[in-house]
């Protein structure tokens, strides 16, 4: 066998790994009737928030290894770096797929906030379930290549699911399903001990509308009016473990301050900081609520000042 023989045999050998792989965790279900992009959006767009005042606009995720997350992000599933900072030595990217400045027409892309903090030990804890996303690229080519950007499949034996599952360097799970989405990013699913209670926080203190009618108390789904990303909550019997990788969801709004006075007086939220953001000066309010789920409101000026 020659040099090149070697190498396509190989290359074929890793191909129908990931195919079998990929079939085993999706069972290969392509959506049909898929929504062209931006149909769901409308020519009458307003620039700056939508009408509920509230954008949810990122994730912030602490990674072990910036650049082997980079390239499991950026090189495997599609994102670009859009903006990076270093203070004090610290370095956090940006990462999207799209423009984060809502003066864009149909406002913005929501982004992945890296910022590298080594641990020795790194856990997801059932606090933060997984990220989906909705992708044009058929399963096997999207497999190959995020196998080969230190992501792994995660099996689903015996299952069909309309979905692959990958894992990240540091263990974040992201669902891919196949179609076309403005905005690849679609929604982020945590778990929750009492989802009556975590009904009742997210729409009476953070404002957030209920999705769905939840008729089993199985699964919850919440979000803004005409929002971007759809908040999903999952009914865990075990008690909520916080994870070391996903700290908080970034929601920029007019009123971050007044956001940060209602946690306050809420008996499911708590407060951890409100005030100017040392060495960027953003204007936020910091929380979190009993089940470990984090919730920074960013004021909007200043986040649009910071992509200056």
């Amino acid at each position: 066998m020659t040099t090149d023989d070697s190498t396509t045999a190989n290359f074929n050998d890793r191909r129908n790994w990931i195919e079998n792989s990929i079939k085993t965790a999706s069972g290969i279900v392509t959506l049909t009737n898929v929504v062209p992009v931006n149909a769901a959006y409308s020519d009458n767009s307003v620039e700056g928030l939508p009408t509920s005042g509230f954008y949810i606009q990122h994730a912030v995720l602490n990674v072990n290894n910036l650049e082997s997350n980079i390239k499991f992000w950026c090189d495997g599933l599609g994102m670009e770096i859009i903006r990076e900072r270093t203070i004090n030595g610290s370095r956090t990217v940006f990462l999207s797929y799209g423009k984060e400045t809502l003066q864009e027409k149909n406002q913005g892309y929501f982004s992945l906030e890296l910022s590298q903090k080594k641990k020795t030990e790194y856990g997801m804890g059932n606090s933060f379930k997984f990220l989906t996303l909705t992708l044009p690229e058929k399963p096997i080519k999207l497999g190959l290549r995020v196998t080969e950007n230190f992501g792994q499949i995660v099996p689903h034996w015996f299952l069909e699911k309309n979905f692959v599952e990958f894992s990240s360097p540091d263990g974040v799970s992201v669902r891919v399903k196949q179609g076309n989405k403005r905005d690849p990013i679609t929604s982020l699913t945590f778990g929750s001990k009492n989802l009556q209670k975590t009904k009742e926080y997210y729409a009476n203190v953070l404002k957030m509308k209920q999705l769905n009618k939840n008729p089993f108390e199985k699964r919850l789904d919440m979000g803004y009016e005409g929002g971007n990303i759809q908040l999903s909550f999952l009914k865990e019997t075990s008690d909520i473990t916080p994870g070391v990788i996903f700290n908080k969801l970034a929601v920029v709004t007019n009123n971050a301050y007044e956001m940060g006075d209602l946690v306050k007086q809420s008996d499911f939220g708590k407060v951890l900081f409100v005030g100017e953001v040392p060495n960027i000066g953003t204007k936020v309010a910091n929380t979190i609520d009993k089940d470990f789920h984090g919730t920074v409101f960013v004021d909007y000026d200043d986040f649009e000042k910071e992509l200056v």
